[in-house]
């Protein structure tokens, strides 16, 4: 597994330089289709402190931004200061929910057209989902491999598309959207069973 070192360009105000034990791993998706550098500009534009030290991109290319001993409020909502600071965020790149019109899928709120494979699945009020990579799960799976050993994590996933608050309490890799009601990453097209047999291998 090879980890691409992008931490000069991530403005140090976009998260805490305070290191702190961790106990889970939570998956975001970005809801866009860019890349690595893309994120984090857009990170450093909006100025509020919810980066994650890792972006893992379509071809499953890995990008460190930030030291993963540090924290920054990726999760929001009513997550606590300690919930950020004892996890780590990974941030995938993916366009997320998608909406069909005129025989064609968008995404961006029905703003910008969707290229990839389709997931349909009705779920939190969309029916339609970008697809992830092979590569990026892989990749997504050897890195919660890397930092379950790094940091002691179990290495247990919750395969549940559902949001229950009892989730903060639990140890191991869990999704965005266990955490908040209101999010959607990592989405329904995420596959579990995949996912599980690389991070079992």
């Amino acid at each position: 597994m090879e980890i691409i070192n992008l931490q000069s360009i991530l403005s140090e105000s976009e998260f805490f330089k305070e290191k702190s034990e961790k106990d889970k791993i939570i998956l975001h998706h970005t809801v866009s289709s860019g890349t690595a550098k893309s994120v984090i500009d857009w990170w450093n534009k909006t100025k509020d402190r919810v980066s994650v030290p890792y972006i893992i991109e379509k071809n499953g290319k890995i990008y460190q931004v930030f030291n993963d001993e540090y924290w920054s409020y990726h999760i929001g909502g009513n997550a606590t200061k300690n919930d950020n600071k004892t996890s780590i965020g990974i941030e995938i790149i993916n366009e997320g929910p998608l909406i069909r019109k005129d025989n064609a899928y968008y995404w961006f709120d029905g703003k910008v057209k969707y290229y990839g494979e389709v997931y349909p699945k009705k779920w939190r009020n969309y029916d339609y989902w970008a697809t992830y990579t092979d590569e990026q799960v892989k990749a997504t799976a050897e890195l919660c491999k890397f930092l379950c050993e790094k940091f002691n994590i179990p290495k247990t996933f919750i395969v549940s598309f559902t949001f229950d608050k009892n989730y903060f309490k639990q140890t191991g890799i869990m999704s965005h959207h266990n955490l908040r009601a209101d999010k959607t990453d990592i989405s329904v097209a995420w596959p579990v069973d995949k996912f599980i047999k690389y991070l079992n291998m």
